[in-house]
Parts: C-alpha cells; sequence; structure tokens
C-alpha cells in the first residue's frame, strides 16, 4: 500500500471514528432519565429509585442514573442480586425485610450508608429484541411496610417508556469496544505514514 492509499485510508477511519465518538456521546437520554429518577419516587411515596444498565459480558448491572448517586457509583452482580433476578426472569421482584436478608444490598449499604429494607424492582426489555436491558429499582416505601401492585403498575409503565433508551446505553457498550479498536487502528497506520 502507498503512501497516498495509507493517508486516505487514515482519513476514512478518521471520519468513522469521529461519527461513532459522536453517537457514544448522544447514547441515551440521560435528562430524561433524570427527571424520572427525580419524579417517580414523589409518584410512587418511596425514598429512591434507580435505573440500572445490564452487561452481559460481565454479568454485572451498573446504575445509570439514581436518587442520590452518580453513574456507575452502584455495580451490583448479576447472581444473587434483586436486579440480577428481575433480569433473569423478566418478572417483577418484590422484597420487604430485607435488612434481615444478605445479600448484594449489603455491600451497597457499606459503600453508601444507604440501608434498603423493601424494593420493588422491574426488567426493562429491549424494543429491537427479546433482551433485557436493564431494570428501574424501587427502594423504601414511605408510609408502608411494602410495595403495592398499583406501584408495579407505575413502575411498568415507566420500564416500557424508557425501554428505548436503556437499550441505546446497553448498545453503547458494545460501540465504545468498536471506538477503542479504531482509535488503536488509526494510531498503527499513522505510525507507518510516520515511518514511511
Amino acid at each position: 500500500m502507498d503512501r497516498a492509499e495509507l493517508e486516505q485510508k487514515l482519513d476514512e477511519l478518521k471520519k468513522k471514528h469521529a461519527v461513532i465518538e459522536k453517537t457514544w456521546q448522544k447514547a441515551g437520554n440521560r435528562p430524561l432519565l433524570q427527571f424520572f429518577v427525580e419524579i417517580i419516587p414523589k409518584v410512587l411515596n418511596c425514598e429512591r429509585i434507580s435505573i440500572f444498565i445490564h452487561d452481559p459480558v460481565d454479568a454485572n448491572l451498573w446504575v445509570q442514573c439514581g436518587t442520590g448517586v452518580k453513574e456507575r457509583q452502584i455495580e451490583v452482580p448479576q447472581k444473587g442480586s434483586v436486579v440480577g433476578r428481575a433480569i433473569e426472569t423478566g418478572e417483577p421482584v418484590f422484597e420487604k425485610d430485607m435488612q434481615r436478608q444478605m445479600g448484594p444490598h449489603d455491600t451497597v449499604a457499606l459503600k453508601t450508608g444507604y440501608v434498603t429494607y423493601n424494593t420493588l424492582c422491574v426488567p426493562v426489555r429491549a424494543v429491537t429484541s427479546d433482551k433485557i436491558t436493564g431494570a428501574i429499582q424501587a427502594v423504601n416505601k414511605k408510609a408502608s411496610v411494602e410495595f403495592k401492585p398499583e406501584d408495579l403498575d407505575i413502575l411498568q409503565k415507566l420500564a416500557f417508556n424508557i425501554q428505548m433508551h436503556l437499550e441505546n446505553m446497553f448498545l453503547r457498550q458494545e460501540m465504545a469496544k468498536i471506538s477503542t479498536q479504531m482509535s488503536k487502528q488509526i494510531f498503527l497506520l499513522e505510525k507507518k505514514l510516520r515511518e514511511a
């Protein structure tokens, strides 16, 4: 491959890389998700809500946004967690008296100082496939021992309305991997051009 061909290929790769980077940064609608995180606890009369993204490669779940937490501040394993159970079964999970149970929520409590007493978690399905891309977890119902069926109805409607946004974030993980590979290819091509 001569110098002109290498320069042309490098230019094409840089353009593709720029498009992927721009798309990666816009993936998902964080302001909308943050709005739901602010409003849903008031609607459900609970203390907190978290929107989790499923990382199928690592079998991990991480918070995209949540009450009082930053993106990725909380990560839980798929196995053994309430959120993981909702994702694995595709069904809502109601739990009460969690302070008496051992599990990943204890690790989160140590990290954040926040104790979970009761929770309701619903899976979020992908728009384009049968995959479950994340989950929404409401925590600590106020003035009540546990979450009710009407709370489940509200969270399931929310899950339906944000499914495209979570799928974008789910796919963003794949785009980030492609972007990293492209960066390496660009670096190698630039190195070859400098050596030529």
